[in-house]
């Protein structure tokens, strides 16, 4: 209040229209004095008149358009924008305006993001593609205490009895997703990982040999929630998902190297859930590439399908446990006996770089 006082007093006391009719200034007279300070380029004086001016008549659009102009060509594009939008407010009918007005907020909004060193890939594109490939580890769930149970079954005519699990593997996959704002995303995601698995191979004293393989095969199709991070000219992220999760086993055993007794594909139908953490860097205006660490917890159980048999028959069967030994019986036997159903885990962790397209 103080500041608008001592400023009106200036006026009242420099104004020589006041001096020479001793008569108290309305609104247009201090507009009239501000335009002639304007056209004088003397820019102080006339944004002090101009000022007043707004004060008594707040809708007096030429006024805020002349302070407008004052302000652009004094280089204060940001004061100058605030005026003309002021000035269209109350006379929006003005195309001159307009158009100087987009072309300032045009060059604030470049040169703000001329200033952030924030990548534009990650702030001005709402929908991404990606692929990613790496490597994968997972615990496969019974086939390491089946591996136990088999290198310790005792048979006085079997001479030799070993079997181990592998469960490292590759993967690879695919990802859509879209912004929810600047910090936050969902996606959904297909990931396909293949692995060793289960082998056992034994022989006894009759010179009998058999050898087994199971191996494993996971597809999964789940969604993500992300959470990002500026990291500088980088991009963190922190994510949470789940969905299905599909084995598709592959059963293969041989008697004596060359006598087929079981071939064929199982699969069955789980859940999983997964956390990730990563990090992406910008490749140009719209790709990016990133790395990220996942763990998880994935089980699938009831894996049936139909092999190829001894006879040359198809039989369908189910992965099963047979004093803790894989096996794969018909689910009638498995049923009968009361068998478990083997499961297979895909609970682990993968690490994958990726490559991003952004649009």
């Amino acid at each position: 209040m103080f500041r608008r006082f001592a400023l009106f007093i200036f006026l009242l006391t420099a104004s020589p229209a006041l001096s020479a009719d001793n008569r108290t200034w309305n609104s247009n007279d201090y507009y009239v004095a501000g335009l002639n300070y304007y056209a004088l380029k003397d820019y102080g004086k006339a944004i002090s008149y101009l000022k007043v001016t707004v004060q008594m008549d707040p809708q007096n659009w030429q006024a805020y358009e002349t302070l407008g102009y004052i302000h652009y060509l004094s280089n204060r594009p940001e004061e100058a924008l605030a005026a003309f939008d002021r000035s269209l407010q109350w006379h929006p009918n003005n195309p001159k305006v307009w158009d100087i007005a987009e072309k300032i907020r045009a060059r604030l909004v470049w040169e703000a993001e001329a200033r952030d060193i924030y990548p534009r890939v990650f702030r001005n594109y709402d929908i991404w593609a990606s692929l990613h490939a790496g490597v994968i580890t997972a615990s496969l769930g019974d086939f390491p205490k089946a591996a136990a149970a088999f290198n310790g079954f005792q048979d006085p005519n079997i001479l030799e009895a070993r079997a181990q699990t592998n469960g490292f593997g590759l993967l690879g996959g695919m990802e859509v997703g879209f912004m929810l704002d600047k910090w936050n995303g969902w996606s959904v995601m297909f990931d396909a990982a293949s692995f060793k698995g289960y082998q056992a191979d034994w022989q006894d004293s009759y010179g009998n040999s058999l050898h087994t393989t199971i191996q494993p095969d996971m597809l999964s199709f789940q969604g993500e929630y992300y959470r990002y991070f500026q990291l500088g000219r980088f991009r963190l992220h922190a994510g949470a998902g789940g969905g299905l999760y599909h084995t598709i086993v592959n059963l293969h055993a041989v008697r004596n190297d060359n006598f087929l007794l079981q071939d064929g594909s199982l699969s069955g139908i789980g859940w999983g859930v997964l956390l990730d953490t990563g990090i992406e860097m910008a490749l140009g205006e719209q790709f990016s590439a990133g790395f990220s660490l996942r763990g998880r917890y994935a089980t699938v159980t009831h894996i049936q399908g139909n092999i190829t048999n001894i006879n040359g028959a198809t039989q369908q069967v189910g992965l099963a446990l047979d004093t803790g030994i894989l096996e794969a019986y018909s689910p009638d036997i498995i049923a009968a006996y009361g068998l478990p159903y083997a499961k297979i885990d895909f609970t682990g962790a993968d690490a994958t770089l990726s490559i991003s397209y952004h649009y």
